[in-house]
């Protein structure tokens, strides 16, 4: 009987299936940091916590015998390794159609606005910026969180990069939604002074 995965759209076959029709390293560097952020969000946000490791046993065949390969993969390493459908590894067909049948819908979008980000913000500030939660002066963030650990402040330094979702003009800052979270609070949201930084196309 015919494998019913190998003709199953996936969200990340889609995504492997694009990876090399970029030549651009920065473009490539964005899709890999999405992938790792998908995997990041897969083992963290989801109570299956058995998705990841069975994903790298299909994708590497099957079963697994006592002297098989164990290690662990990462989805950031493995579209240079994805043999496409029209290949006898139907075993990565079924890993992908696994993976599209275990996360969320709204997982699968997140991912997707960061494997198709576009923008870049940089800091330029010599003296770096500070990343806020909202449009308070930061004399007004620093009363409530001295140590700028990111409950209402974060110091960024100087030429610190980092890819866009989204960012809009907001008075005198930008309102940035960031592909990676940062801090020891795990935002990706935040406010940041126009005139710390720039934001261009990648």
């Amino acid at each position: 009987m015919a494998n019913q995965s190998t003709s199953t759209n996936s969200f990340l076959k889609e995504a492997f299936n694009s990876f090399a029709t970029y030549s651009n390293l920065q473009k490539q560097d964005v899709q890999r940091q999405a992938l790792k952020w998908l995997q990041l969000h897969i083992e963290t946000d989801l109570a299956d916590k058995t998705i990841i490791p069975q994903f790298n046993q299909m994708w590497r065949g099957g079963v697994l015998s006592s002297n098989a390969d164990s290690s662990p993969l990462y989805l950031e390493n493995l579209p240079g390794s994805y043999k496409g459908s029209k290949t006898l590894n139907n075993h990565q067909e079924d890993a992908l159609a696994f993976i599209q049948e275990k996360v969320p819908q709204e997982l699968q979008d997140e991912f997707k606005k960061r494997w198709e980000a576009k923008t870049k913000i940089v800091v330029s500030n010599a003296e770096g910026a500070v990343f806020k939660i909202d449009e308070r002066e930061i004399t007004v963030l620093q009363a409530e969180d001295s140590e700028g650990n990111g409950t209402a402040w974060f110091k960024v330094e100087n030429k610190q990069m980092y890819y866009l979702v989204s960012s809009e003009e907001k008075g005198n800052d930008f309102y940035v939604v960031l592909c990676a979270e940062v801090s020891p609070q795990n935002r990706n949201a935040w406010y940041v002074a126009q005139s710390d930084v720039k934001i261009s196309n990648i």
